[in-house]
This record gives C-alpha cells, sequence and structure tokens, in this order.
C-alpha cells in the first residue's frame, strides 16, 4: 500500500500541477496592436492598466462565464460572445481595438498591459466597474465613468478625465501635455510637480477648491491647505502659466496639490 502510494502520488501532483497551470495559461489573453487605439467599453470588477514597451496588449484576470444548467444547448441572445474566454469580448478593425464585458454581472477585474503608444479611449456607466486605475501612459487617455473610482499615475500626455459619481485621484509626473478633468459628484485629488507650469482654471458650484501651492487667487486658510474661493470658478496662472489644468467638480471639493 505505502508503495503503491509513493508511486501515484507524484503522478497526481503532476496532474494537478498540470491543471493550475492549465487554468493560469486561461486567464491571459493577448492581442497583437503596437500602435494606434484601444477603446474599452462596458467592463466588471476592478480595472488596472498599465503602459509598457511591448506590441501586444496583455489581460490578465477575469474568468469564463459559467452558462446555467437550464441554458444548457441555447445560446445567450442579450449578450456578446465571450471570445476570449476570460468574460471578455474583443474586436480589431485595423489598428483599433475593442474590449468589452460578455455579461453586465462582476466576472473578476482585469490587469490590462497596454503598449506605450496605443491611445485609450473608456466609455463605463455600468455600476459592476468599482475602481479603474491607468499608471504611466504617455499616450493621449480619455476616461468617461459614472460610477467607478479613477486612479491616475505617472500620465504626461493628453488627459481627459469625465467622472459622474466616482473619486478622482490622480498624481501626475509631469505637465506635459493638457489636462481636463471633471468629477460631478466625486470631486478630486490631483497632485502636480510643484515647478509645473500650467494655465489654470478650476470650478465647483457646491464645493470648495483648497490648495497647498503658491496661486494667486482670492484666499482664506483652512488648516495646511487654502481655501481658494467660494465663487463657482478661480483662473490663475502656476508657475507663469503653460499647458492647460482644467479641473472641475460640481457638487464636491477640488483638491490641487504640489509634491
Amino acid at each position: 500500500m505505502k508503495k503503491l502510494l509513493k508511486s501515484t502520488l507524484p503522478v497526481f501532483l503532476i496532474i494537478q500541477l498540470v491543471g493550475i497551470m492549465q487554468v493560469a495559461q486561461a486567464q491571459e489573453f493577448k492581442i497583437e496592436l503596437k500602435s494606434g487605439t484601444l477603446e474599452i467599453g462596458e467592463i466588471t470588477g476592478s480595472i488596472y492598466l498599465e503602459a509598457y514597451d511591448g506590441s501586444e496588449i496583455v489581460i490578465e484576470g477575469g474568468r469564463q462565464y459559467e452558462t446555467p444548467e437550464r441554458a444548457r444547448g441555447l445560446k445567450s441572445i442579450s449578450s456578446v460572445n465571450d471570445n476570449t474566454n476570460i468574460g471578455l469580448n474583443y474586436q480589431k478593425n485595423g489598428n483599433v481595438v475593442s474590449l468589452r464585458a460578455v455579461r453586465r454581472r462582476n466576472y473578476g477585474g482585469y490587469r490590462i498591459k497596454v503598449p506605450k503608444d496605443v491611445k485609450l479611449a473608456m466609455e463605463v456607466s455600468t455600476s459592476w466597474c468599482h475602481r479603474i486605475s491607468l499608471k504611466g501612459f504617455s499616450s493621449d487617455v480619455n476616461v468617461t465613468a459614472r460610477h467607478a473610482k479613477v486612479e491616475l499615475e505617472n500620465l504626461t500626455g493628453n488627459v481627459k478625465i469625465n467622472s459622474r459619481h466616482g473619486l478622482v485621484k490622480a498624481n501626475f509626473a509631469a505637465m506635459n501635455a493638457d489636462i481636463d478633468i471633471n468629477a460631478r459628484h466625486g470631486g478630486m485629488d490631483i497632485t502636480i510637480p510643484e515647478n509645473a507650469k500650467a494655465d489654470l482654471r478650476a470650478s465647483t458650484k457646491y464645493g470648495e477648491i483648497y490648495s497647498n501651492m503658491e496661486i494667486k487667487a482670492d484666499q482664506r486658510s483652512v488648516g495646511d491647505m487654502t481655501s481658494l474661493s467660494r465663487s463657482a470658478e478661480v483662473n490663475a496662472k502656476i508657475n507663469g502659466g503653460g499647458k492647460r489644468l482644467r479641473l472641475s467638480a460640481r457638487h464636491a471639493n477640488i483638491y490641487l496639490r504640489k509634491k
């Protein structure tokens, strides 16, 4: 019996290991695209996108949708086809790749590596998308999100963010291009380099605008930050002016920090 266990145990472990490796491999999907545009529509879970020096869009995470028992032998006519086996549908037309979730429910988050020369355009309105995180993009970024929190780190290209309910938190490495952020109800917390040159226009109708930067505007002290104005809009040149910096949060506060 002991000899039998000794001989079968390694085989069992190998089978298990192969199964795990197959699952791991199934959780990754690649699309060749060195330059062009990545369009992301409705997608679920938490989405992490990072620019890298490569020629493929690499998607990790998610899982294949399991068909309900009663639907065996039938096909869904209310959703798109899962042609990635990780809960996503993709289409490629020339140098444009489109991604969207197969189902409206959350079937796991995704990590997506995007070639550095690829532009990003996202429009996500589903409440099943909780967080959108972008890192290292030097190409143009355009994101519209209804419910998700939006996080930006070390973006250096043109940035346009429109968030309805979620907080927008951004840490910019440089002000090399125009930045336009609208966070209607969630507000924003924005950090830029201390020596950044920008033409600032910040507005909030029912919130306040705070900053620890030297900005020529009407000021009231509030702790270690400063309330710039209770009016609807502040216009100022930071370090003499430069790239466009538009910040708008109708029903929430704007925090502008230096680093």
